[in-house]
């Protein structure tokens, strides 16, 4: 089964992303920050991450940028989402 860390710091977002992937088979896994999704993703490895772009604590352009500095964490897919 797929791992997807899904990454966004409204509850109803993570809802419904959580919802919508899960309807197709994912394992779903959450972070409310982006620091958080690094604590996360080092201890769980996802096979792809969704991720709002504004949130506190750490947002989505600095998240992506240490994780594609990562040489762990770059070899897996990143993809940016927002409602905004």
């Amino acid at each position: 089964m797929t791992k997807v860390l899904i990454v966004d710091d409204n509850p109803q977002n993570l809802y419904m992303l959580e919802v919508v992937l899960k309807a197709y088979d994912f394992e779903v896994i959450e972070a409310s920050n982006g620091q958080d999704a690094l604590d996360v993703a080092r201890r769980e490895r996802p096979d792809i991450i969704v991720s709002d772009i504004l949130m506190p604590v750490m947002d989505g352009f600095k998240l992506c940028q240490i994780w594609m500095c990562d040489e762990e964490l770059s070899k897996i897919p990143f993809v940016f989402y927002t409602a905004t």
